[in-house]
């Protein structure tokens, strides 16, 4: 074998050595820095989005008589705990559609990493220049109403209501494109009810499948 033939040939594996290196390092190192700072930057505006939508729209507060409506026998024993079907959808689809138009709105992101925090050392982490990389995260909202009761004491419960705002957010980036799943829980409002409750409303079961929407 020719001397010169048997340089390349060394030449090509060293170049393909270091190509299958710097590869696995790319993926092991690069990439979960890139898509952890990614994800973290993408919870916290979307957190941020639906909170906002929520909050706008019960911005005004929400009794507990608007979304419910607890009906007595003569004698005064609680019958029936009644849901404001209308009223709940309408809050419901009024959240999901401006954290929708929230999440719609974010446009492109950036996210800034030090160099050294690409060579996976704890050491040189934050160390160095910062790398700009844009992100463009694309998601969908919708909203539940989730009720729950909770003995307060003697023959009184407590009602609290919550809404839950989900979105999944697609992050698109240079190297990948996660998902991101984010929950938002807030309070709307809560009573205490004084009686005894019927034994049927207290199955969570009843419970979500009245009040749990999704627009």
């Amino acid at each position: 074998m020719r001397p010169k033939f048997l340089r390349v040939i060394i030449a090509i594996l060293i170049f393909i050595a270091i190509f299958i290196f710097c590869t696995v390092y790319f993926r092991k190192n690069i990439v979960p820095t890139v898509m952890d700072s990614s994800i973290a930057q993408v919870r916290a505006i979307t957190t941020n989005a639906i909170n906002l939508a929520a909050t706008t729209v019960i911005n005004g507060g929400l009794t507990y008589d608007e979304l419910f409506e607890v009906k007595k026998d003569n004698n005064g024993k609680i019958t029936m705990i009644q849901a404001n079907s209308p009223r709940i959808n309408t809050i419901a689809r009024e959240i999901a559609n401006l954290a929708q138009a929230n999440l719609d709105a974010l446009g492109t992101q950036e996210i800034s990493i030090s160099v050294g925090t690409f060579t996976g050392l704890a050491l040189l982490t934050g160390f160095g220049p910062d790398v700009t990389i844009k992100i463009v995260p694309i998601g969908t909202a919708n909203c539940d109403f989730v009720s729950y009761f909770q003995s307060a004491g003697i023959n009184q419960t407590l009602h609290k209501i919550y809404i839950d705002v989900y979105a999944d957010v697609n992050i698109i980036t240079p190297i990948d494109e996660p998902t991101v799943q984010v929950k938002a829980e807030i309070l709307v409002c809560e009573n205490v009810i004084v009686g005894e409750v019927p034994e049927f409303y207290l199955n969570m079961s009843d419970i979500s499948g009245m009040l749990n929407l999704n627009p």
